[in-house]
Parts: structure tokens; sequence; C-alpha cells
């Protein structure tokens, strides 16, 4: 098959179902700030982390070698002993206020505020990109003449390329299918 008969497939090739304003709206929350079920599970973890006690355990051993001459607690006998000691000391600890209130917490509650803020945010943009995309397909489709036609698929093309960026390649096959038709001429 020849390069032109590829582009003209390419062409004609039915251009694949849109998404759904729900799913690109999805799609670019999560691509902007990752899923709220991995902020639950962070949440989840510190609230676990603070009813576990510091545990420090030290070992010494400290082996005193000392000879002690002497009376016995006031007897007259003398008495020659040596003392070899060896400490082990295993320390659970709490911290009663963490319990109540982890300082981290405040933190964790300012960082979920910001990345639902974040989510919304990207989940607006993608909405209005895609009513702006919608809307130059219809621009395209009654543009009156040829350059008319050619304009508005070159701004659904720019619109496409930053929907695809904002939703993390959802819209990659409308893409390469406007970039096929406007290579081509046919901007219907």
């Amino acid at each position: 098959m020849t390069g032109i008969g590829l582009v003209f497939l390419l062409a004609a090739a039915p251009a694949p179902p849109e998404p759904a304003l729900e799913e690109v709206q999805a799609a670019a929350a999560r691509v902007a700030a990752g899923e709220p079920a991995e902020d639950a599970s962070r949440t989840v973890r510190l609230r676990r982390a603070h009813w576990l006690p510091a545990l420090r355990a030290q070992a010494q051993r400290r082996d005193d070698l000392r000879s002690r001459l002497g009376e016995f607690r006031g007897y007259p006998v003398r008495e020659d002993d040596t003392v070899a000691s060896n400490t082990w000391s295993v320390m659970a600890s709490w911290d009663l206020a963490q319990l109540v209130y982890a300082h981290e917490e405040s933190q964790l509650a300012l960082a979920h505020v910001h990345l639902a803020r974040v989510r919304r945010e990207a989940a607006d943009r993608a909405a209005e990109l895609w009513t702006q995309r919608r809307r130059r397909r219809a621009e395209r489709a009654a543009a009156p003449d040829e350059s008319a036609r050619r304009e508005a698929a070159l701004e659904l093309l720019l619109i496409t390329a930053e929907l695809d960026a904002v939703t993390g390649g959802l819209y990659r096959e409308h893409l390469i299918s406007e970039q096929t038709l406007l290579e081509t001429g046919d901007g219907r």
C-alpha cells in the first residue's frame, strides 16, 4: 500500500467515540492529583502510627570486676567477692498528646484540602476544554468555505492537544485523527 493510500485509509477511518464529560473530568482530576483513595490510605497509616508505642531497646553489658573486701553489714565476717552485672532494658513510650491529636494531622488535612482543590480545578478546566472542543467541532462542520473550515480544524486540534495533556492521553486517538484530517486538507 502506498503512503497516500495509507493516509486516505486513516482519514477514512471512523473517529473513535467521544469520551463523556464525567470520564474526562475524572481523568483530569486523576492526572492532576492522584486518586482520592491514596489520600485515605495515608490518613489511615498516620492514625495507626500514633497508637504504636515508640520502642527503644537498650542493651548494656557492663562487667564490673570489682573486688570488695570488708565486713558484711556490721558483722565481723570478712568477705571477698567479685561483682559482674549485665543490664538489659526495654522501654515502650507513648506520647499521650499525639494519641489524641497528632500535629501531622493538621498538615495532612491541609494537604487533602489542597489536593481536592487541585482536582476540582483540573476537572473544571477539562470541562471547559470539552465544551470548547464540542463547539469547535460544530463550527468546523458548519464552516461556509475551506479557509474557515481549516481555521476551525486548527483550533480544534489545539484544543484537543490541550485536552489530551490535561487528561493524560485520553484524547490521543482523536488527536491523531484530527491531525491526519488537517494534513490531508479534509476539514469536515
